[in-house]
């Protein structure tokens, strides 16, 4: 069984309170955040104060800083609002989901043509008809579900390699 990658090095602190101090400390950073604050300053502040620290930055990828910014400044915008905050660990987790999901989708567009006849040849050269194609619904779905089984595992693979 494969072992999970990590794309970040191991850390002794869970990752959540990673994620969420990392959060927390890039308040201070968001572009227009001072702007927000200035205009808010005739009253009371709708959006508690993070209190910083001179301690070190934590070590996260550039992108991963990118988006709990981003997080940050949506939950700045939400607290305004009087929503409720978006919890960091969660909203890191849908973002990656959803990048994942549309890698996975343009590297079957790319591949699925070629997966297709690849499945399709064994059958084709048994029958002896170079353009057999599956007419009934059951054969059909098998056969799709041979190819996507195939699609996912070679995008996995391809992820684990490091190509896309």
């Amino acid at each position: 069984m494969a072992t999970p990658k990590q794309s970040e090095p191991s850390l002794s602190v869970d990752r959540r309170q990673l994620l969420a101090t990392a959060a927390a400390l890039s308040f201070g950073n968001i572009p227009g955040v001072e702007a927000a604050r200035a205009a808010n300053s005739g009253q009371a502040l709708t959006v508690a104060e993070v209190p910083t620290s001179e301690s070190p930055a934590w070590n996260v990828c550039a992108s991963t800083a990118r988006k709990i910014e981003e997080i940050a400044a949506r939950n700045i915008i939400r607290a305004e609002a009087g929503l409720p905050l978006l919890s960091i660990p969660t909203e890191l987790r849908r973002m990656k989901q959803v990048t994942d999901a549309m890698a996975f989708e343009e590297f079957a567009d790319r591949h699925r043509q070629a997966v297709w006849e690849e499945v399709l040849g064994p059958m084709r050269a048994a029958k002896g008809d170079p353009n057999w194609r599956p007419t009934g619904l059951l054969e059909g779905l098998a056969l799709q579900a041979q190819v996507s089984s195939i699609l996912r595992e070679r995008f996995e693979l391809s992820q684990h390699h490091g190509q896309k």
